[in-house]
C-alpha cells in the first residue's frame, strides 16, 4: 500500500489552510489527494470510506512490515495494524473538496506528450509576476516553455482542441510518474491524464494567453554547431562567478567570469571567437537540448536548435 500512497502523495497540500487538502480521500477502493490545483488517484486493496491525514498515514504504512489490517474506530480514527505495530491516524469528517475527472475525451499520443514535457521542463519559469510562464503551453502543433531568459519550443504534432498551459507542479508529477498516459479528458480549465491500472492525474490549467512568441522565434539566424566543451568550461568557472552568475565571452577564444583578466577565472576554448555576457546557470540549461546556436546576434536573443526543439537565449548586457 505504501507504493499507492506515494503515487498520490504529490497532490496533497503542504499547508493546512484548508484542512481537507492535507488529507487523502479513501473511497470505492481508491485513494486520492487534492491540493486545490492537482489531484492524483490510485486503486488500493481496501474498501473503506474516510479522509485520513496524509502525512501520518504515509508514516504509519511505512512502518508496516507484515500484513496490514485497517478499520475505523468509533472515534473516527483510522486504525492501522501490522504485526506488533499499531497506529491511529486522525481523519477529517464530512464532505471534502477532492476533485474527480471531468471533461470530454481527447485522443492523445502519450509518448509525445511525455517527451515534450521532459524536453521543456528545464526551461520552466518560477515568476510570481508572470504566472503564465510557470507552465508548459501546448497550442497548435507545438509546446512552449520559458523562464524569461530562455524560450523553448518543442514540435509535437498533437494539435489539441484548444490551448492548454500545464502548471509546473503538475509537469513535475507527470515526469515523476514517468509513464505515457493512455487517454486524456479536457475542459476549458482542467485536464485529466489517465494511466494504466485505473490511475489518473487531474490538474487545473494556467492562463494560456501568452505573448506573441513568433516575434522572438521567427527571426533569421545562422546557427553553427554548439561547442560542447563550453559546458566543461562552465562547470569549472561557476564557483568563481560574481553574484550575478556572469560568464563573459571575450571574443578571443576565452570564456571568463570577469572582464579584468586578473580577476576570477577563465577557460580557453578553441575556435570560439564569440562575444557576449550570459548567466552561467542559464547557459548550462542548453546542455543536451541545443545542438546548434547563433551567438552572433548578441545582445539580441540568440537562436538555438536541437532535436524537435528550437529556442532563444537572452544574454546579459553587463555583469555589474
Amino acid at each position: 500500500m505504501l507504493k499507492e500512497l506515494k503515487f498520490v502523495r504529490g497532490s496533497v497540500a503542504k499547508k493546512d489552510f484548508i484542512p481537507a487538502l492535507t488529507h487523502f480521500r479513501i473511497e470505492n477502493g481508491t485513494v486520492r489527494g487534492f491540493n486545490g490545483v492537482m489531484a492524483i488517484c490510485c486503486p488500493i486493496p481496501f474498501n473503506l470510506s474516510c479522509s485520513p491525514k496524509a502525512e501520518m498515514l504515509v508514516k504509519a504504512i511505512g512502518n508496516c512490515e507484515e500484513t496490514i489490517a485497517m478499520h475505523l474506530t468509533p472515534a473516527g480514527r483510522l486504525s492501522i495494524k501490522s504485526g506488533k505495530f499499531k497506529a491511529f491516524v486522525d481523519c477529517i469528517g464530512g464532505e471534502t473538496p477532492h476533485a474527480l475527472p471531468e471533461g470530454d475525451s481527447v485522443a492523445i499520443d502519450g509518448d509525445t506528450l511525455l517527451r515534450a514535457l521532459k524536453a521543456l521542463s528545464p526551461f520552466l519559469g518560477d515568476d510570481a509576476s508572470r504566472p503564465w510562464s510557470n507552465g508548459v503551453l501546448f497550442t497548435g502543433n507545438s509546446a512552449f516553455a520559458t523562464n524569461n531568459v530562455i524560450l523553448a519550443e518543442y514540435w509535437t504534432s498533437l494539435n489539441l482542441p484548444h490551448a492548454i498551459n500545464i502548471p509546473k507542479a503538475a509537469v513535475a508529477e507527470i515526469l515523476r510518474i514517468g509513464e505515457p498516459p493512455v487517454s486524456m479528458q479536457m475542459t476549458e480549465n482542467s485536464i485529466t491524464l489517465h494511466y494504466s491500472e485505473q490511475r489518473w492525474l487531474r490538474t487545473q490549467l494556467f492562463d494560456a494567453s501568452w505573448p506573441d512568441l513568433s516575434k522572438i522565434l521567427d527571426r533569421e539566424s545562422k546557427p553553427a554547431p554548439l561547442n560542447e566543451e563550453l559546458f566543461a568550461a562552465l562547470e569549472v568557472l561557476k564557483p568563481f562567478a560574481d553574484k550575478y552568475g556572469s560568464v563573459i565571452f571575450r571574443g578571443d577564444g576565452v570564456v571568463a567570469t570577469h572582464h579584468d583578466a586578473t580577476e576570477g577565472a577563465c577557460y580557453e576554448l578553441e575556435n570560439f571567437a564569440h562575444a557576449g555576457v550570459y548567466n552561467v546557470d542559464m547557459l548550462y540549461k542548453l546542455k543536451g537540448a541545443a545542438a546548434m546556436i547563433d551567438w552572433t546576434t548578441y545582445p539580441e536573443p540568440c537562436m538555438w536548435f536541437g532535436e524537435n526543439l528550437r529556442g532563444a537565449i537572452i544574454g546579459m548586457r553587463t555583469n555589474a
